[in-house]
């Protein structure tokens, strides 16, 4: 299967790397090159990108920028200089995030990543019967979960947080991965939390009650929860 692939850069010499980079990759097809972000908006949204190599530090439009534009992001990796973005980049749910100048194998392998995030995403599509469970990696372990049980689940920097009424366990994953294999009763709240509506206590103001925690509802995310909330009143 080929990824399309969208890179967005304003160094000349970073964009012929990435180009280089991307031909000799048999599953990647160049979509496209945009020299910032204004120039790759309007790009995306007329053609289809599968995974976006994108820059943070651009003239008229940050990388950041334009990921907050988009209802519909591509699967990012950020490409930069600046080390003090890391962090701000996996807020973002970004795949990965590569330090410039780039290698050709530390360029594969978040590649890698994308592509097989991308491929279980299509497999997850296809399958008619979804298991009631899922497995997640720690460091040291592999979990299982049931879906039902899950509570809430947090993204702390790199990681997230999964949480339960009995347990608390962190992995290095996506939380914008994790949402997106997630099934119905899960609701995005906040950037950096999604919870599990069946295990609803109380809506309080801006905040909701699971147990004993309150977790707080942003803005961005304020209308698609209470849409679905609505959707699960008796009166």
């Amino acid at each position: 299967m080929s990824y399309h692939v969208l890179i967005v850069d304003d160094e000349p010499p970073a964009r012929k790397l990435l180009s280089d980079y991307v031909s000799k990759m048999a599953n990647l097809v160049l979509a496209g090159v945009c020299k910032n972000g204004e120039e790759a908006l309007g790009f995306l949204k007329e053609n289809q990108v599968d995974i976006l190599l994108l820059d943070i530090r651009m003239p008229l439009m940050t990388g950041m920028d334009l990921l907050n534009e988009l209802e519909e992001k591509p699967l990012t990796i950020f490409v930069t200089a600046y080390e003090e973005y890391a962090v701000k980049g996996y807020e973002l749910d970004v795949i990965d995030y590569l330090m410039k100048p780039v290698s050709f194998e530390r360029f594969t392998k978040a590649i890698e990543k994308a592509t097989e995030y991308l491929s279980a995403q299509v497999t997850t599509e296809e399958t008619s019967e979804k298991p009631d469970y899922f497995f997640i990696k720690t460091d040291t372990r592999i979990v299982k979960f049931l879906f039902s049980e899950i509570q809430a689940i947090e993204a702390q920097r790199e990681y997230v947080k999964f949480i339960t009424p009995s347990r608390k366990v962190m992995s290095l994953v996506s939380l914008t991965g994790i949402a997106n294999a997630l099934p119905g009763e899960f609701v995005r709240i906040h950037r950096s939390f999604i919870i599990n509506m069946r295990h609803i206590d109380e809506v309080q103001a801006n905040e909701v009650l699971i147990g004993k925690e309150l977790y707080p509802i942003s803005r961005n995310y304020r209308e698609d929860f209470f849409r679905k909330l609505d959707g699960m009143k008796l009166l």
